[in-house]
């Protein structure tokens, strides 16, 4: 274990400046202060305060008045947010502690689980080969990136739920994967509307061990661990689940987001395609075209995540955040194959590799951190103040706040993007982001005064907003 610890810091040494660099980059993005967590931490402080959890919601005047109940499934996660917003003299001191954090844990748990015998003594292209697969699990991890949402949180919990079903894939009798329904009872309470992904995982480890051994093309499969062991675990997360202040009803909360989103026309929950996720085809591509040129047959077990979270992302572009924790997985798992691989490039390269690569190879891992580090410092110290203190542009401009505050309404129309801002400036919202609270004339109003509605649309009569 201690070793393990090791290995996994030599490589997050080197991982972590980069990413603390880009987050300071984009320090003056959307991405610290998108208006979703503006009513996370709304929430969290009517939580810390005694609030109630089941009772009608008070964030939105329009769900107040018709007694629409939030299910609030990250509860666990608001209340944190809310303790780090009050860090600083603004909310996003707290943010950035959080993305820093979330990012770190998860790179630091991919390299610790899965990263055994990266950077040490090989052969040449063996070194080359883990410089490259660390390259491509740092890019997945900055695609895993969002705003300072309680999913972050969900991603880190999903690289150790990934490793405790590979053990018991492939260790017989091993009892380590009974820890997996003590991390479905801290998923359920940290971001429960995602806990299907984990229970649709595990059901498929179910599946493929009921299969019979086969091998179809460039894929095969070999039988791991008993069917029962799974069937057992899916059960053992099920109840798990359930353990959260709505029960059983957790779950039809995943369900309602996807049908409600995509009602409201939200782009993170629209089809993907190459506009909004390029990224995303460019990796399914290149795994294709690897599969099809391997010398030697994959393993389909280490594709059941990658199959899982791509056709999710097919259907919701937002499923791409879990495909690329799935991705870096997929690639630390697979380095003995690229290293083969190497070993056959070498053969045809060998003067290349000793007189150009060899030495290059020296001077890459000699400066890679004095010089990642020293630029990232640089970015730091020149951003960080603005990112320390500044709201950017996702809250309602103080000019805007004096008037409404002056002209004090009661029940202000928002649009699903601005609710949480509304949130922010002491307001109550139309709507927010919180599609799956609403009902579909609320969504659709909303789509009206942003300006995007369908064109058969008319509003309705029934909610009188006194400002807009």
């Amino acid at each position: 274990m201690r070793s393990g610890l090791a290995r996994a810091g030599r490589v997050l040494a080197l991982s972590v400046p980069p990413l603390t660099a880009l987050l300071w980059v984009l320090g003056g993005s959307a991405y610290y202060c998108d208006s979703d967590y503006y009513w996370h931490i709304a929430l969290g402080r009517i939580l810390a305060g005694g609030g109630s959890l089941t009772g009608p919601d008070c964030l939105s005047w329009a769900a107040e008045q018709q007694g629409l109940v939030y299910r609030d499934h990250s509860w666990l996660a608001d209340l944190l947010l809310y303790r780090l917003s009050l860090l600083g003299q603004t909310e996003i001191p707290g943010a950035v502690v959080y993305l820093a954090v979330c990012l770190g844990a998860l790179a630091f748990l991919l390299f610790a689980l899965w990263g055994r015998g990266l950077l040490q003594r090989g052969s040449l292209a063996h070194r080359l080969t883990d410089w490259a697969v660390i390259a491509a699990v740092w890019l997945c991890l900055r695609y895993t990136w969002g705003n300072p949402r309680p999913q972050q949180l969900a991603l880190v919990l999903l690289a150790p739920a990934l490793w405790l079903l590979q053990k018991a894939w492939q260790q017989p009798r091993g009892h380590v994967w009974l820890a997996l329904p003590v991390l479905a009872l801290l998923w359920a309470n940290l971001h429960g509307g995602s806990l299907p992904l984990l229970l649709g995982i595990t059901g498929l480890y179910w599946l493929l061990a009921l299969l019979p051994p086969f091998q179809w093309g460039n894929i095969c499969h070999r039988p791991g661990g008993p069917a029962r062991r799974f069937a057992l675990l899916l059960g053992l997360e099920l109840l798990a689940g359930c353990c959260n202040p709505y029960g059983p009803g957790l779950y039809a909360q995943f369900f309602r987001v996807n049908a409600n989103s995509a009602l409201a026309g939200v782009s993170e929950w629209q089809p993907a395609a190459w506009d909004n996720a390029p990224a995303f085809f460019v990796a399914l591509g290149l795994l294709v075209l690897a599969g099809l040129l391997a010398r030697r047959p994959f393993a389909l077990e280490p594709l059941v995540p990658l199959l899982l979270t791509a056709g999710v992302t097919l259907l919701h572009v937002r499923g791409a955040f879990w495909f690329a924790v799935c991705l870096g997985v997929f690639l630390l798992r697979q380095r003995p194959a690229l290293h083969r691989a190497a070993d056959r490039l070498a053969q045809v390269l060998p003067g290349l590799l000793t007189r150009v690569l060899r030495p290059l190879l020296r001077v890459v891992t000699a400066l890679a951190l004095p010089v990642v580090t020293v630029v990232c410092l640089g970015l730091c110290v020149r951003s960080a103040p603005a990112a320390w203190n500044n709201t950017f542009d996702r809250v309602f401009p103080p000019e805007l706040v004096a008037a409404l505050e002056q002209a004090d309404p009661q029940r202000l129309y928002t649009s699903y993007n601005v609710g949480g801002m509304a949130i922010q400036a002491g307001f109550s919202s139309f709507v927010d982001s919180r599609a799956e609270l609403f009902t579909p004339q609320m969504l659709t109003d909303a789509q009206i005064m942003a300006g995007g509605p369908p064109p058969t649309a008319t509003p309705s009569l029934c909610f009188r907003a006194d400002g807009l």
